[in-house]
């Protein structure tokens, strides 16, 4: 199965996703790895000049890993339909369900929170500002998706209780 985590910076994607892939056994490929390879071996200047090349890594990654069988968490913003797109068809190609989950904080000062006290864990990984993911365009998400709120209860527990097999144990 595909699993897609998406949301602004800051709203606990990989956290939920490590987790999750974790328990599932699963890949987790997350965008901001890619885009810190990229930048560090110098195919791109700086991060905000990434683009979509991080995406289509990820993609390819999600790929092989769904052709050789294994389940795949995908950990990213996903700010625009262009980018989700080729992640929907990605599943319909291999005939995989693909499950949609927007994390959101709804408290605007625990999100601020999280940003301003955030640490990079990716070396070289420069982290948002809270003015940038404050202000940050993000479209309507038209792909049926459940959205969980990371600032009450467990999100984990939410999520996994959206994914079919989630609660069965690693073999």
């Amino acid at each position: 199965m595909l699993v897609v985590i998406g949301g602004l910076p800051g709203v606990g994607k990989t956290t939920v996703a490590r987790a999750l892939a974790g328990r599932l056994g699963a890949a987790h490929v997350r965008i901001d790895a890619f885009e810190v390879a990229l930048v560090h071996q110098g195919l791109v200047a700086a991060q905000p000049d990434v683009g979509a090349h991080g995406y289509r890594l990820a993609l390819a990654a999600a790929d092989t890993c769904l052709t050789a069988g294994t389940d795949v968490v995908v950990d990213a913003v996903f700010p625009v339909a262009a980018a989700r797109r080729p992640f929907r068809e990605l599943a319909e190609r291999h005939g995989t369900p693909a499950h949609w989950v927007r994390l959101i904080c709804s408290d605007p000062v625990e999100h601020r929170r999280r940003i301003e006290e955030r640490v990079p864990d990716l070396p070289g990984h420069a982290v948002p500002a809270w003015d940038t993911v404050h202000r940050r365009d993000v479209d309507q998400w038209h792909e049926r998706h459940t959205v969980v709120d990371t600032t009450t209860g467990d999100p984990l527990a939410a999520v996994l209780a959206l994914v079919p097999g989630a609660g069965r144990p690693v073999s």
